[in-house]
């Protein structure tokens, strides 16, 4: 088990990460997602059946943005060409990309999102 310290608005882990607080649970709907920019990277949220995940908010493909792409138990699909990611890890898991995606780590804290600081 890790032990969190708060250092309102960031966590940091003994491991020496820092995690910002970016939103409520509640401010985003099971299926839907939530873009954020941290530290000029835009940044993001998806809530899925599966858990709350966070990934770099761009198509490795087409470099357009996965907001408002669809989003399956562990997957997003890109809105424009339909080239599908895992949440998790941001591997490639359909065409029309080839390039993974980065992934940041998420803390959910009662109902308060943190991620990873990119």
């Amino acid at each position: 088990m890790l032990d969190i310290e708060f250092l309102c608005p960031q966590k940091q882990i003994m491991d020496k990460k820092k995690y910002i607080e970016i939103t409520d649970l509640t401010d985003i709907d099971v299926g839907h997602s939530k873009s954020f920019t941290i530290n000029d990277m835009q940044i993001l949220v998806c809530r899925s059946n599966n858990g709350v995940f966070a990934v770099e908010d761009r198509c490795s493909h087409s470099d357009i943005p996965l907001c408002g792409g669809l989003i399956e138990g562990n997957y997003i699909t890109c809105p424009l060409h339909g080239a599908v990611f895992d949440l998790r890890d941001g591997s490639v898991q359909s065409p029309p990309a080839f390039e993974d995606i980065k992934t940041y780590e998420v803390i959910v804290d009662g109902t308060i999102i943190s991620i990873e600081e990119p």
